[in-house]
């Protein structure tokens, strides 16, 4: 968690480690979305199903916000980093992410910081931990 200097969160990265974990543990999540929002819920139930093909090999699974006045000095680079070591720590391989490719300064982000993108699906990218 990113916080500034008056105590307040400004960005955060929620990673899962295990994507069958996380479908599990997101399911009630899904629920009470799907009462609210169908549309939102149907995204959301798609876009696991697309992660799910790369799993076993990618298994883990992030999503990063910062909010914009905090973006492009270096925070979100230091909390990937921070995330890459834990991961590496507790031997999970690899890492995939969503990222709409016309959010053109995400995809280079994600590009900086060791992710390709999936041929077949650009908005998919993949990244091995070394």
């Amino acid at each position: 968690m990113l916080k500034n200097d008056l105590d307040e969160v400004c960005g955060y990265i929620l990673c899962a480690k295990d994507l069958k974990a996380y479908e599990k543990n997101a399911y009630p999540y899904y629920l009470t979305l799907k009462e609210l929002d169908e549309v939102k819920a149907e995204r959301f139930s798609n876009a696991n199903r697309e992660l799910e093909r790369f799993y076993p090999e990618y298994p883990a699974h992030i999503h990063i916000d910062i909010l914009e006045e905090y973006t492009g000095n270096g925070v979100g680079s230091k909390l990937m980093q921070a995330l890459f070591e834990v991961l590496k720590e507790e031997k999970v391989p690899s890492i995939c992410v969503l990222v709409d490719t016309n959010n053109k300064r995400a995809v280079r982000f994600y590009e900086k910081m060791g992710f390709k993108a999936f041929e077949e699906d650009p908005g998919i990218m993949l990244c091995k931990l070394d």
